[in-house]
């Protein structure tokens, strides 16, 4: 046989393979999942990614006829379990339930991530969650103005307590103080848990949470939430004003919370997940139960969420230069 034409033959069967192998991948892409999807959470259980993530993955898992099975990774600040979906199959068959402690503060302040922003596809965000101040039994006031005016009298003498050195609740701590002037110590912990235990027993003065980590303690009288950051009240404690009602501007601190995938997962199953959340989302006991957790629901498509996380890597990176934060 000619040279030329064993070549035509070989070309000929290349584009035969690649054309099947584009079918079979669309086919295999329309009948997704063909079995469980394990869904990431990098973070222990009981952790407030981990709650909204089994609200939803009992509803995905009744419309799928598969199970999403929640597998909780956490360590290193979320970055264990973000390391985990960055390098799995971009197949649709491992996902991430992110915020900004797995990727966009890591990506801020760990210039030594493991992986970076264009390892994933986002898929959706699900809901936002803002940052709350709380107050122990030691606080002898009860607004938001009366503990800023406190601590620029004491500089030095009040202490915020956060989850941890480089977290949201330490990056939301130093963005109030900068916007309010004040001069407050920095007491990191190893999680929310035992930063709410020395609150109440009056060893720090304050916690930057979001409410489902607080509210079990304010309904018992234990703790006082004074500020809800940013412009919109809770629906859970609609009696407690926002910072911005308090005379405190520029201290938005959201917690967003989204599905991540592998980069490379085909965009076929990012927009099937995509379509299922967002119908996840929107039925009325899901509304609810988010409005019990203090969580407003978003949805919209991927590039909505690429975009969310784009801007608060932005945002994130000014408050981290500003008030030196390194990671620990």
């Amino acid at each position: 046989m000619h040279l030329p034409h064993l070549a035509a033959l070989l070309l000929a069967s290349l584009a035969s393979l690649i054309a099947s192998h584009t079918v079979f991948a669309q086919d295999d892409a329309s009948r997704y999942p063909l079995r469980p999807v394990r869904w990431v959470v990098p973070y222990p259980p009981g952790a407030s990614n981990d709650v909204v993530a089994r609200v939803l993955s009992i509803k995905v898992s009744e419309r799928w006829g598969q199970q999403m099975l929640i597998d909780n990774r956490g360590g290193a600040g979320g970055m264990l379990g973000g390391d985990m979906v960055a390098k799995a199959a971009p197949d649709g068959y491992t996902l991430l339930m992110a915020n900004p402690g797995s990727n966009s503060i890591n990506f801020a302040l760990r210039m030594k991530s493991p992986y970076r922003a264009e390892d994933f596809a986002e898929v959706i965000l699900l809901g936002w969650s803002p940052i709350t101040v709380v107050v122990g039994p030691a606080f002898k006031g009860s607004t938001l103005r009366e503990l800023v005016v406190q601590a620029k009298a004491s500089p030095g003498k009040f202490t915020g307590g956060s989850s941890g050195t480089g977290g949201s609740s330490h990056l939301a701590l130093e963005l109030f103080k900068m916007v309010t002037g004040t001069d407050i110590l920095h007491v990191p912990y190893k999680g929310a848990a035992p930063a709410m235990a020395d609150l109440v027993a009056g060893q720090i003065s304050m916690v930057f949470v979001t409410s489902l980590s607080a509210e079990a303690l304010i309904k018992a009288g234990k703790l006082r939430m004074i500020g809800v950051s940013g412009n919109k009240r809770l629906a859970n404690l609609p009696e407690v004003p926002t910072t911005q009602e308090q005379g405190v501007q520029n201290f938005d601190a959201p917690i967003w919370f989204g599905v991540s995938a592998p980069a490379r997962t085909p965009r076929t199953i990012i927009n099937k997940i995509n379509a299922e959340l967002n119908a996840v989302i929107a039925l009325p006991d899901v509304k609810e139960r988010f409005a019990a957790l203090g969580l407003d629901p978003q949805g919209g498509p991927p590039e909505r969420f690429a975009a969310v996380v784009k801007e608060d890597i932005e945002r994130l990176e000014k408050v981290v230069r500003a008030a030196n934060v390194t990671a620990e």
